[in-house]
């Protein structure tokens, strides 16, 4: 368990009020936090490593074009990539409209001098061509590293004391070598070099000048003016019926431009023209929202924003609770014997307990429910010690895997279950988008490419699918995949033999049940083989994909869900790009999310995990369609074809950890949870959760009862019960217990803060209140919870943690801001942006926030990839993703 603060807060009426500033337009708070004091040295970095190649991220795209600094990396035993190097830099200056860039050129790999293909003085030569500073450095020894980002910190005109950093170079160059020798000061060289990751680090730099509090507080309103610019380009529209959307999008030319307001394009709208789908229903769109923003006509500017408001709000507090189920992946510590159980609550028998003597036995007075446990045969030393204990229900039913063996070169451990790609084959999937420009200016400037800028939506999908086949062949060769595609009908293309191909046609009329019992048969009656014998076979079937008719996702995915079933721990990686029309779930305006509900809930109860992929620029219905991702414990993602490629791999590294996971958390008496999805006055709930994997965190808010009681208590017990089955069946139950101190002042609660559990819960509860209309309370509850961050952090890690909560929040920050009238509707009204918004709050995770040893400990356990592996990666080198 880990805690919002190292103390509980007890609360403290005349210091929990603060004033806020308020737009009286649309209620929504203004004030973020004060500008802290600038000591002219401090620098916090937020630097992201991006990975081995320089193909197209979402996120790379946003560090790029709103960084301060770049550090442009060749290493010097390899001469192709010193000449990218200059490359990159005339990408740099094209993507950010030929404004100055602050880089630096480094030579890396000195330490491999005499294998040399590039000089210094071809290194320095460039640097002065270039007009940036020239550095030279060893990643494996360390030398030059350090003065290196400092050199890059001291050409940044400074308007405050954080940095956005970015690390480019070509595949291979030790990019992610650098970050982590100087965040963390080590030496690890065999990266998985398809994920690209965010680090932060504090430093000292001398030389700088501090800057005024006006000045920074200039330079931060410049910013945020630039991106509230962006975000309202993307105009808001009201939902209209289908049918009216398939009019609007049938006569929208293909070459119709995208909006470029920043990172929401396109809220309502689609480039795709329907074929052949029958027309639903009209049903009169509920009324639009009131606009938030005021428009600007064609006689002259906007009339002047009114001033805010001052009021006073309640500060929020750190009485939050964060569980990373990842550690049910470490092997248990097992207690003997059976756990001692209160007879009222069932908590159990831990060190947070106070036993009482009678006569010979013991009487335990439950700190979760006061019941007077009598007659205890126990002695305090035989009271289990330890924050976490395992107790061993039932034995593993399968060996458990030799990792030693499985560790050579490229192999990895075959994570369990199966996967099956149900990938959307049907008309649209024909329509072309726009291929990134930040992409397409990078292949001009490498390759000296100058072809289309546009690609089909299936050739995106089936570029992503392709590629992860091969590093699964390359790295679990066992692993077995089950490829089905669907238009008007659902056909099984190819994963165990291909003769007669198994195909479900006239899905339209039949139910849930009927179609999960045709996916039980199919997995019965259709074998899957290794990948390693039928990769050919699934290439050759994902190239030879082509369009037709209309979508039954539905029926797709409920036939998948039937095969998956019975194989725990598999994954259903569904790629769509339109809004089910045939059979179960079709979504008619808002309808159809109870149907996707049930598929999701009936996936977690058979630890089967559902992700989906739907592509940028058309309606999907994520309202509804989301569901069944948000039930099993999945993923919802609306992007960019082109980033596909990279989402099919992160999606496929979050690996399994656990099965048939349920967690239950006891809290003392007096607290209760603090959750808009629980129920009142709650002292204890239980959650199932079915597959756990990597990414899964668990949040928990809770509150005094009664907050006008005054507490005289110095320490609050919690407990956490985890029913589980590990990996090679066998199946255990964790208790994770713990006393933290309490206090009544807010400044001792908040100097104590952690600022990574807090924005992991702020992202989760906020995602939640959006998702029911609420949100204006959710943008309030996001200012609220910065603010606080931002008084609390003093230490160097709270301030590194800090700046990774900001950066993380920032995009969900700006949408309730900007945008908070589409949240103020519920969620089966809300847009396909606005629902993957909510979708990916829901699934933040500490990983993405964390600092320090526990990030790097948490990324070298997921960054490894074998010398094949990268070979085959590097070798993509010229393809258009």
């Amino acid at each position: 368990m880990d805690f919002g603060s190292k103390f509980v807060y007890l609360g403290n009426e005349q210091e929990d009020e603060e004033e806020v500033k308020i737009s009286e337009v649309d209620n929504v708070v203004l004030s973020d936090s004060d500008v802290s004091d600038d000591d002219g040295e401090t620098c916090l970095l937020d630097i992201l490593d991006t990975a081995g190649q320089e193909e197209y991220s979402s996120l790379k795209d946003l560090y790029v074009r709103e960084g301060d600094g770049f550090v442009i990396i060749y290493s010097i035993v390899d001469q192709a990539s010193f000449k990218e190097a200059e490359a990159i830099f005339r990408w740099l200056k094209r993507l950010r409209d030929n404004e100055t860039c602050h880089a630096i050129l480094v030579a890396n790999k000195q330490d491999l001098k005499d294998d040399a293909e590039v000089s210094d003085k071809e290194g320095k030569d460039l640097a002065e061509k270039l007009g940036i500073p020239f550095f030279e450095t060893s990643a494996k020894d360390g030398s030059g590293v350090i003065d290196a980002m400092k050199g890059l910190v001291r050409i940044i005109p400074r308007t405050g004391s954080d940095y956005k950093v970015v690390m480019l170079g070509s595949g291979a160059v030790g990019k992610s070598s650098i970050t982590l020798r100087f965040v963390n000061n080590v030496f690890v060289d065999d990266y998985d070099p398809t994920i690209e990751d965010s680090y932060r680090k504090m430093i000292s730099v001398n030389g700088l000048s501090a800057v005024s509090k006006d000045t920074r507080k200039a330079a931060k309103k410049a910013k945020k003016s630039k991106k509230q610019k962006g975000i309202r380009d993307s105009s808001y529209s009201p939902p209209m019926p289908r049918s009216a959307r398939q009019r609007t999008n049938n006569s929208r030319p293909k070459s119709a431009a995208k909006s470029k307001g920043g990172v929401f394009q396109n809220l309502f709208g689609s480039i795709k023209g329907v074929v052949g789908r029958p027309q639903s229903a009209q049903v009169p769109p509920p009324p639009p929202p009131p606009m938030q923003v005021p428009v600007q006509s064609s006689d002259g500017p906007p009339p002047p924003a009114p001033l805010p408001i001052v009021k006073k709000e309640r500060k929020t507090d750190a009485n939050v609770v964060l569980i990373a189920l990842r550690q049910l992946g470490e092997e248990p510590k097992l207690v003997t014997g059976d756990p001692i159980q209160c007879k009222n609550c069932e908590a159990v028998l831990t060190e947070t307990a106070v036993l009482e003597t009678d006569g010979d036995k013991k009487i335990w007075n439950c700190e979760f429910c006061r019941h007077a446990n009598r007659d205890l045969e126990i002695s305090d030393d035989e009271i289990p010690k330890g924050e976490c204990l395992d107790y061993m229900l039932s034995p593993a039913t399968k060996p458990d895997v030799d990792e030693a063996a499985a560790s050579d070169d490229c192999k990895k451990i075959t994570t369990p279950g199966v996967i099956v790609y149900c990938m959307d084959i049907s008309s649209s999937m024909a329509a072309t988008c726009d291929i990134p420009e930040s992409q397409s200016s990078w292949r001009q400037e490498r390759l000296g490419v100058h072809d289309s800028n546009r690609v089909t939506r299936l050739e995106c999908i089936q570029t992503a699918v392709e590629r992860l086949a091969e590093q699964l062949k390359s790295e679990q060769p066992e692993k077995q995949i089950l490829l089905v595609v669907f238009s008007s009908q659902v056909y099984v293309k190819a994963g165990g033999s291909m003769e007669n191909l198994p195909s479900f046609t006239n899905v339209d009329n039949d139910t849930f049940e009927q179609l999960l019992a045709k996916g039980v048969r199919l997995c019965d009656s259709y074998a899957l083989k290794p990948l390693l014998e039928s990769y050919d076979e699934v290439t050759k079937a994902v190239k030879a994909l082509r369009t037709t008719g209309c979508t039954a996702l539905g029926p797709a995915l409920s036939i998948c869900m039937g095969f998956a079933s019975s194989i725990p721990s598999s994954e259903i990686v569904l790629c769509t790009d339109g809004e089910p029309n045939v059979g179960v779930g079709k979504v008619r305006e808002y309808d159809g999310a109870e149907f996707y509900q049930q598929v999701g809930t009936y996936a977690r109860s058979k630890n089967v995990t559902i992700n989906i992929l739907a592509v940028e620029g058309a309606s999907v219905g994520l309202q509804s369609v989301s569901a069944a991702a948000e039930y099993s414990g999945g993923t919802t993602n609306k992007l960019n074809p082109a980033e596909i490629v990279r989402q099919l791999r992160s999606i496929a590294q979050n690996e399994v950890v656990a099965t048939s996971v349920t967690v239950r958390f006891f809290l003392h008496p007096d607290f209760v949870f603090d959750e808009p999805d629980y129920g009142d006055n709650l002292s204890q709930l239980e959650k199932e959760v079915g597959s756990a994997r990597l990414e899964t965190d668990l949040t928990f808010r809770f509150k005094l009862r009664d907050p006008s009681k005054k507490m005289e208590i110095t320490s609050v017990p919690f407990q956490v019960q985890i029913n589980y089955t590990r990996t090679n069946g066998m199946k255990c139950l964790r208790v994770l217990s713990k006393r933290n101190e309490a206090t009544d002042s807010r400044q001792q609660m908040e100097e104590n803060i952690s600022a990574t559990v807090m924005g992991v819960s702020a992202m989760k509860t906020t995602a939640q209140l959006a998702k029911s209309g609420k949100g204006v309370e959710a943008q309030h509850m996001l200012k609220n919870v910065k603010r606080m961050v931002n008084r609390g952090a003093k230490t160097s890690e709270q301030k590194e943690a800090k700046l990774a909560f900001n950066s993380e929040m920032a995009a969900w920050d700006d949408d309730l801001t900007f945008k908070n009238s589409i949240y103020e509707v519920p969620g089966g009204m809300q847009s396909d942006m606005a629902t993957n918004m909510i979708q990916q709050a829901q699934v933040m995770n500490s990983h993405r926030s964390d600092v320090g040893q526990t990030k790097f400990s948490k990324v070298m356990a997921r960054k490894k990839m074998g010398a094949s592996s990268k070979a085959a990666y590097y070798s993509y080198k010229n393809d258009l993703m």
